[in-house]
């Protein structure tokens, strides 16, 4: 988590692969109810995601556990640097915040649907100390993206 816990390393990961730094950014966890069998893993390989989330598209890095370990949390996850994508707003079909539970409103859920019928699951306590930029970046996800 050390790559990707202030916001000025989080923005560099991004600057270096040609971004300003506007945006929204987050690190979310992959949402593993969502997923099964051998395909899920080629097609989404990873446990989480470091997200810009931009008015011209959606910028990411894979976030992986370098250790196997039965429980993925954010703080064992570590940025892959090679897997950078870019979705540009051509390529989205939709973008989507939605509670992660029925009664659990302290989660949110992001849902990312692309054009080629990928979809990824990724999600986020709306309040977390972990990360210092975390609580300003998912209150403007909520504002702009939430479904009621």
């Amino acid at each position: 988590m050390d790559e990707f816990n202030t916001i000025d390393k989080v923005k560099k990961l991004f600057k270096d692969k040609g971004l300003d730094d506007s945006g929204i950014y987050l690190a979310l966890l992959k949402d593993f109810r969502k997923y099964s069998g051998m395909v899920a893993g080629m097609d989404y390989p990873y446990g989480g995601l470091l997200l810009n989330i931009r008015d011209d598209g959606v910028g990411y890095f894979y976030l992986n556990q370098p250790k196997f370990s039965l429980k993925v949390t954010l703080e064992k996850l570590v940025v892959d640097k090679d897997s950078y994508t870019f979705l540009s707003n051509d390529n989205i079909a939709s973008i989507q915040v939605k509670n992660f539970a029925l009664l659990n409103k302290k989660r949110k859920e992001l849902i990312i649907k692309t054009k080629d019928k990928k979809t990824h699951y990724v999600f986020g306590a709306v309040e977390d100390s972990t990360l210092p930029y975390h609580n300003e970046n998912m209150a403007k996800l909520i504002d702009k993206y939430f479904v009621k």
